[in-house]
């Protein structure tokens, strides 16, 4: 078997499961309710049902057509959430390109820099030592005339 048919396994199984446990049920029961109430108005337009059975019975389908739009409003809710994860999916396999592209550059970057400072960073280094010795050098002079300056007679 092939990686294409083993990677559209599973999106058709999830189809096929989308199409058999979701929208079947809906679509079933949405024509029979429709079916239901063509024959209430087939047999009421016949004479063959009484007043009180097409209340009752009319009461039953108004319930029911007041129920179908609330349960699609329950069902609302997930379909978003569903389209935003297929987004978020999307957003991921479309971004993922550009976020290699920039790890790679910080990452050619970074290894640039690592090679280059150390080169940068001798002469700054040289400078400090220069500065250190001469600093030294000033600070033993001024101690050097600072001493010259006392009598050690009456220490």
């Amino acid at each position: 078997m092939s990686t294409a048919m083993d990677a559209r396994t599973p999106i058709q199984k999830h189809r096929r499961d989308v199409r058999w446990k979701i929208v079947a049920p809906v679509a079933a029961a949405s024509a029979a309710l429709v079916i239901g109430a063509l024959l209430l108005i087939v047999g009421i337009a016949t004479g063959a049902l009484v007043f009180e059975q097409v209340s009752v019975i009319m009461g039953i389908l108004g319930t029911a057509f007041v129920l179908v739009p609330l349960a699609l409003l329950c069902v609302f809710p997930y379909v978003i959430v569903a389209a935003l994860a297929i987004g978020a999916g999307q957003l991921y396999a479309r971004a993922r390109t550009p976020i290699r592209a920039a790890r790679r550059l910080t990452e050619r970057v970074a290894d640039r820099a690592h090679h280059t400072l150390p080169r940068l960073a001798h002469p700054l280094i040289g400078v400090n030592t220069r500065l250190a010795r001469w600093e030294h050098t000033l600070l033993g002079w001024q101690r050097s005339a600072q001493e010259a300056g006392k009598d050690k007679s009456h220490g």
